[in-house]
């Protein structure tokens, strides 16, 4: 039995997870559990734990992005001009502009429809992660194979590797973020209907998570 699974002790789930006569569930309550479920906190103690971290490291790695985009990008002697995008006829400086959104927003999409259970977010940063994996990859395709663009194979290699780390970057560093969000909207939650999140053991291979109504 997943944690998400687990019922409370009071009731309120029946055995086949369907709402006590007594008592109706709280709304969002398919939400909190799908977070629940795929981000897997031991207790609610380690939600506000998971939460700080992941926003702490999350802030730290965009920031870290912004700084490599500044240093290796926007102050760096390129001819931006030189090989701009055959798409939209972005310069390099606006490509790597536009990586960097890209990435944010298809990450934003991405998690919140792990969660929403919704199609079409999920299917729109599908897009966006194809378009930015195509500015990515296109000044080393180009070097390497299209005689028309003015730059050198080590030239469209150094670009593709500095719009690669904004990539990745921005990617991972908006999951991040994004999970804290949804954590501390779970911790709200929880406490609004007065849940408690706590688990059975914690030197346990499977936390046996269980919601339970709170006594204060």
């Amino acid at each position: 039995m997943s944690d998400a699974e687990s019922m409370l002790d009071d009731g309120t789930f029946l055995a086949d997870g369907s709402p006590s006569p007594e008592r109706e569930l709280p709304r969002n309550t398919e939400f909190a559990e799908r977070i629940i479920r795929r981000l897997n906190p031991g207790n609610q103690q380690e939600m506000f734990e998971m939460a700080a971290r992941q926003s702490k490291l999350g802030g730290m790695l965009i920031t870290l992005m912004v700084v490599v985009w500044w240093l290796f990008i926007g102050v760096k002697n390129d001819d931006m001009s030189a090989a701009t995008s055959v798409f939209f006829g972005l310069e390099f400086g606006q490509v790597a502009l536009a990586v960097m959104t890209l990435s944010v927003l298809s990450a934003v999409l991405s998690e919140l429809s792990k969660d929403m259970g919704k199609i079409l977010p999920s299917t729109v940063a599908g897009g966006m992660l194809i378009l930015a994996g195509l500015y990515v990859a296109e000044p080393l395709v180009s070097a390497m194979f299209l005689s028309q663009f003015d730059l050198t194979v080590s030239e469209g290699m150094y670009r593709t590797i500095r719009l690669g780390v904004l990539w990745a970057g921005m990617s991972i560093g908006t999951n991040l973020i994004v999970n804290a969000m949804l954590l501390n909207w779970l911790i709200r939650f929880m406490d609004s209907n007065h849940i408690d999140f706590t688990g059975r053991g914690e030197t346990s291979q499977e936390m046996d998570a269980r919601l339970t109504p709170s006594t204060e």
